[in-house]
């Protein structure tokens, strides 16, 4: 049993889910938890994530955590003051109220409780509170921080220091709750954020009230089945703090909290586990639509479309020898759509949709999603950093981040569902990384590289074409394999790696097999067999309007230098060359070989093991 959900708030974007764990005998899900944006009856717009672990036999607990988490949200919605430590300690008082009154309603419920832990963005300020052992963390770059304290019979007496440590973890009492929403009448609110894990007074840790966010920051909410003591491994949790990083940067609030919940589930959690991920949009801001109809944009957009009638006559040989006009540059962290068949559509973060035309431009971001649909429909970006993205029908991909070379480093693809295939830009420093929501990514500098993700089967395949592509699981810590061209290797959700096997070309038959960034299966099976022939092609240029943001590659020829003459025609006995002439989605084959092909069985990989991705 397991719940989710996942939403855009302004700028920031939330996620949460919920599972009932992986214990057989566990058979209710007594967590809750939400995110949303709420604007408050005095004026202030707030991003509130809220989780609740209900306490108590049969379904109280589940009551508990639903009453407690429905009423902090509706009690900051009605607030009207502005001070939002009070807002949220207000919140903590009326749930604990409401859980007390009915538990004594019933002598089943006696014992009915439930832990709190909410977190509020408001004016990029972050304000927290705490009841139980619930939790809230700040990941900035690849610093955790937790800011709550678990209100354990443990740390209360550790604080108070009655106890020695040793003496505490001796006793039988300390993993008990002390403070829980509906124990008693009289609520006792944490309202203090931790940011020196308890060695500050309480005074000092309430003073850091209204921590300002950074761009990238992740705020993460969650119940103590995500952190708690392994059952089978005492001495380890079932996900370790410093883990949280690699999980969450750089992904979507849904990916993060999936992968988290995942981690715990995959070494057999026997609780619940609740995860709420709360995202500060990071990196260069770029607007959304690059397409505007006024102003500065609109000059921009018209020295574009100038480049319609101005560069095949740059590259046109008959053109003479003088030097044309350049086409301006794009944006960084912009992709052109230079290429398009069938029905496509861009996603924005609030959600939004807009049909994809061709010659259309994309503006790189979290929650930017292009999505493809139909068996017959493809589109061809050329991306800012000079790399070709190929995707293929009935396929989602988030342009997460296309490298501008100063402040984002590298390209980040996601692929949700579906199949693309990527060639990288050979004399560019970025490295191209396609992620998928499994935890599993391939990455090169240098490869044209094919990608299928099955999200019903969660399975992640990698198709090296040519140079040396690299696919890495990253929930088994960073093991991966480098494949050559012409190997397939494929990964699943348990960390398994295929053994490898020749690509397959049939699969990237859309765009006329990517303009011949890929071999027809014939022409393939041909270049085996003569020596003569190409073995791999030539990479096909991005369109009538792409040129990369570097000016050294967008200057036109010297005057008085002979222009090249185009590539020949492609005979039945090369390899095709790709060019900007229309390509038939179903090339013509040869007729096959009489002779039976000598063996094609690519080389086994090389195992490595590989850092974490640095974001």
């Amino acid at each position: 049993m397991a719940a989710s959900s996942t939403q855009t708030v302004g700028e920031v974007r939330v996620a949460a889910v919920s599972h009932i764990g992986a214990s057989t005998r566990r058979t209710l899900l007594e967590d809750r938890c939400r995110a949303e944006s709420i604007t408050t009856a005095g004026g202030l717009v707030m991003t509130l994530g809220v989780v609740a672990d209900g306490i108590g036999g049969e379904n109280a607990g589940e009551r508990a955590a639903e009453i407690t988490v429905n009423a902090v949200i509706e009690h900051c919605t009605h607030s009207v003051g502005r001070n939002l430590p009070l807002i949220l300690e207000g919140a903590m008082k009326v749930a604990n109220q409401q859980v007390f009154t009915d538990a004594r309603r019933s002598r089943r419920k006696m014992n009915m409780g439930s832990t709190a832990a909410v977190a509020a963005i408001v004016d990029n300020h972050l304000y927290v509170a705490n009841v139980g052992d619930s939790r809230i963390y700040l990941i900035r770059g690849k610093q955790v921080l937790r800011l709550t304290m678990d209100h354990t019979w443990e740390n209360e007496i550790l604080r108070s220091g009655k106890l020695t440590a040793e003496e505490v973890a001796r006793h039988p009492r300390k993993d008990e709750i002390v403070r829980s929403i509906g124990y008693d009448a009289i609520l006792n609110v944490d309202l203090g954020m931790w940011l020196q894990g308890g060695k500050e007074d309480e005074a000092e840790a309430r003073a850091a009230q209204g921590l300002p966010l950074k761009p990238g920051d992740r705020v993460v909410i969650c119940s103590d089945g995500l952190t708690k003591a392994r059952h089978d491994h005492p001495l380890e949790h079932y996900v370790e703090e410093r883990e949280f990083a690699n999980l969450t940067v750089g992904r979507s609030p849904k990916q993060a909290a999936d992968l988290l919940v995942k981690r715990a589930l995959d070494r057999k959690v026997d609780d619940n586990v609740s995860v709420v991920v709360l995202a500060v949009p990071g990196g260069l801001r770029i607007p959304r639509t690059l397409l505007p109809a006024f102003g500065v944009a609109a000059s921009v957009l018209l020295l574009v479309v100038a480049g319609v009638w101005l560069l095949p006559r740059l590259i046109n040989p008959t053109a003479g020898p003088s030097a044309g006009p350049t086409i301006p540059s794009l944006p960084s962290g912009v992709s052109f759509v230079s290429e398009l068949e069938g029905r496509a559509e861009v996603v924005s973060p609030g959600g939004g949709r807009r049909p994809l035309h061709a010659e259309d431009l994309i503006a790189s971001g979290e929650g930017v999603y292009v999505v493809v649909y139909g068996s017959d429909s493809y589109a061809r970006l050329g991306l800012a950093d000079g790399n070709i993205v190929y995707i293929g029908p009935d396929t989602q991909v988030e342009l997460m981040a296309i490298a501008d070379g100063i402040d984002t480093q590298q390209t980040i693809l996601v692929i949700e569902e579906g199949v693309i295939l990527v060639a990288c830009d050979v004399g560019g420093m970025s490295t191209l990384i396609v992620r998928s929501p499994a935890g599993t990514l391939a990455r090169s500098k240098s490869a044209v590289m094919g990608l299928t993700f099955n999200s019903g089967e969660q399975r992640f395949d990698l198709d090296c074409f040519s140079g040396l592509c690299e696919v890495v699981d990253e929930i088994s810590g960073g093991l991966g394999h480098v494949l050559e061209g012409g190997q397939h290797i494929w990964v699943n959700t348990a960390g398994e790696f295929s053994p490898p096997d020749a690509t397959r070309n049939q699969l990237y038959a859309f765009g006329g097999y990517g303009g011949g960034l890929v071999l027809t299966p014939t022409v393939a099976l041909a270049t085996s067999t003569s020596a003569s022939m190409p073995a791999t092609p030539t990479r096909t240029q991005l369109g009538p309007l792409f040129v990369p943001p570097s000016a050294t590659r967008t200057s036109p020829p010297p005057r008085d230098t002979e222009i090249p003459q185009p590539p020949p025609i492609p005979t039945a006995t090369q390899a095709p060359v790709p060019t900007d002439t229309p390509i038939p989605t179903k090339p013509p084959t040869e007729p096959p070989s009489t002779e039976p092909p000598p063996s094609t069985e690519p080389p086994p990989p090389t195992e490595i093991t590989v850092a974490p991705t640095e974001e």
